[in-house]
């Protein structure tokens, strides 16, 4: 389970989650990358808590990998 962040104007970004790869959940718009990232860490969080996966790691969201997915989808 991961998520990613888009930026869609200079001061909005869309986060959307993904279990599978295939199908992506829409989890909201944020006013800065930093409030998206946190809504996707906590998207996923609950998610993987309501599935019994109490370790965010091994539902393949390290830090670096959220570092990384950002830097991807955002413009330089």
């Amino acid at each position: 389970m991961h998520w990613n962040v888009q930026r869609v104007t200079n001061n909005l970004f869309s986060v959307s989650a993904t279990s599978d790869g295939l199908d992506y959940t829409h989890v909201g718009n944020y006013r800065s990358v930093e409030d998206a990232n946190r809504a996707g860490r906590r998207f996923v969080s609950a998610r993987a808590h309501e599935h019994g996966h109490i370790n965010t790691e091994r539902a393949g969201v390290g830090l670096h990998q959220q570092r990384h997915l950002t830097s991807n989808a955002l413009p330089g």
